[in-house]
């Protein structure tokens, strides 16, 4: 018992020289505890870590999008949702319609069946009104969301502006509050919309179009497998070079403002000193470039090739 005594004591003694930090790792009899609950805890501050670092930037892009997700699109959920049903439908009919093709053809050619043609001609031409009217019940929607959003958003741009003091309007010009009325409180619209669309029509029919493809023919969709990534590379390089052009052509429509509303305040000073000739140059020089439609076109086959 004595003996007992002592060892505890001696155990307590030498734990007491160890630093706190590293005598939390050991167990009761001082022994190094197992770090099989470690993985877990470790795997959990990664992520955790991760979306510190993907939101920390208030002004990147995923910050961005979960401002406007909160702000913009929380208080239309609900019609958010009727519209993603509705590109559903669409989507389930894009995928049904890719799978009706191979029997349509079979009975058209070899069997030769004239009533399996007409049965499935008719239950193909439901399938496309379907699509049809889910499509245009999406954009509808998607209309009257932008259409109200667009609408606070300004309202709320102009009563901020009412609250500025007369040296911030000193300091801009007049151009940059009307393209910002204009093209900016429609800017939030276009990315939810876009975001919507993407989720809801693009992704579903991806989907749908990639099962149809494996169970007719899973060769085929092996390849695509590995076809599909160096073209989403691709395509992620030609999206950062539209984001620069597309901050350039917003700057640029700016400047047409800037130019025009100069112009003409200043009209009779221009046709007095005969200015025209002085003032052409300065009104091409503010036109956007077409680098932007190079830029779409060359991305369009790649999007639609997902």
């Amino acid at each position: 018992m004595g003996a007992q005594v002592l060892d505890a004591r001696q155990r307590t003694s030498a734990n007491s020289s160890i630093p706190l930090e590293k005598r939390s790792r050991l167990g009761k009899n001082g022994s190094p505890r197992l770090a099989a609950a470690a993985g877990p805890r470790n795997g959990s501050c990664m992520l955790k870590s991760y979306f510190q670092r993907l939101f920390a930037d208030p002004n990147g892009t995923a910050a961005l999008v979960r401002r406007l997700l909160m702000e913009q699109a929380a208080g239309q959920w609900r019609r958010y949702a009727l519209a993603f049903s509705l590109m559903g439908i669409a989507a389930a009919s894009t995928a049904l319609g890719a799978y009706l093709v191979g029997d349509v053809i079979n009975q058209a050619y070899v069997h030769k069946n004239l009533p399996g043609i007409v049965i499935l001609a008719l239950v193909t031409a439901v399938i496309f009104m379907i699509k049809g009217m889910a499509t245009y019940g999406q954009a509808v929607v998607l209309a009257r969301i932008g259409n109200r959003i667009i609408a606070d958003n300004q309202q709320r741009m102009f009563a901020r502006l009412l609250q500025h003091n007369v040296g911030f309007f000193a300091d801009r010009h007049s151009s940059e509050f009307m393209a910002r009325l204009t093209t900016g409180a429609a800017a939030a619209s276009n990315v939810l919309n876009l975001l919507i669309t993407s989720l809801g029509r693009d992704l579903l029919s991806l989907i749908g179009l990639a099962t149809v493809m494996a169970v007719q023919d899973p060769v085929l969709s092996m390849l695509s497998v590995i076809v599909v990534p160096p073209a989403m590379l691709i395509l992620r390089k030609m999206i950062r070079r539209i984001k620069t052009i597309a901050h350039h052509q917003f700057t640029g429509s700016a400047r047409v403002l800037e130019t025009l509303q100069e112009t003409l305040q200043g009209m009779r000073i221009i046709k007095a000193f005969t200015l025209e000739e002085a003032m052409r140059p300065a009104s091409t020089l503010a036109l956007p470039t077409s680098r932007t439609n190079r830029t779409n076109g060359r991305a369009s086959p790649i999007a639609r090739a997902r």
